[in-house]
């Protein structure tokens, strides 16, 4: 059951990837970063989805180590695409340069931490839930740090979106998020429903920079006066 809900979650996640690319032309760069973080997101889902296929082994250690290097490289890369995403839906503080150095600069430092735990000390550990088989990071001791302060970031550019654009899904998302990732400490599951949640907002967002502004008619001039 929960295996057939996480392949559901990877197709709906690749989807909006598809989704997201095909707005690349009208929402920039963000976009693309959007569908990446979708792929990576689905193959997360399809790694845990196959774990009862293939079976405990180095074949599903391997699947599943690429799950750990996907949330330490591309997570904080999120803060990066609601900047983008921001500065595109003419937010003057998500505008500005500096910003946007300081979003790269901080997203670089939660990946290099991220790096350490996921990637440098990853040890994997077989894990059981329903009718899923996985591995999980014994290395991993206390609250992801990363991804918290990657969210945290991301209700700041939340709410600045809300107040001076008008749309709250990213706010709304990522507010999702952090309580799914609450209750995932029990039930995995969860947390991935969450993300699913956070990306449709992402995208939900992208949309809505990506939409031309209205053309406003020129002020029709008065005709001379005929002497």
């Amino acid at each position: 059951m929960i295996s057939a809900l996480l392949a559901a979650l990877a197709l709906c996640m690749l989807g909006l990837g598809v989704y997201a690319l095909r707005l690349r032309a009208a929402a920039g760069p963000a976009a693309a970063l959007v569908a990446v973080l979708c792929a990576g997101l689905a193959y997360d889902n399809i790694a845990v989805a196959l774990g009862r296929v293939l079976g405990y082994g180095p074949t599903l250690e391997t699947v599943n180590a690429g799950r750990f290097w996907i949330h330490a490289l591309l997570t904080p890369l999120l803060l990066v695409a609601a900047t983008l995403i921001g500065a595109r839906l003419g937010v003057a503080l998500l505008a500005r340069r500096g910003v946007l150095i300081g979003a790269w600069i901080l997203a670089l430092a939660l990946i290099a931490l991220g790096a350490a735990t996921d990637i440098v000390r990853l040890t994997l550990a077989p894990a059981d839930y329903a009718d899923t088989l996985r591995y999980t990071n014994t290395a991993t001791a206390g609250p992801l740090v990363p991804a918290i302060a990657t969210m945290l970031a991301l209700i700041v550019v939340g709410v600045l979106l809300w107040r001076r654009a008008g749309t709250a899904w990213l706010l709304l998302g990522t507010v999702a998020m952090l309580v799914a990732a609450g209750a995932g400490f029990r039930h995995f599951w969860l947390g991935n429903l969450g993300e699913l949640a956070l990306q449709a907002t992402v995208v939900a967002t992208l949309v809505t920079a990506a939409r031309p502004e209205p053309v406003r008619p020129e002020p029709v001039r008065p005709e001379p006066a005929l002497p």
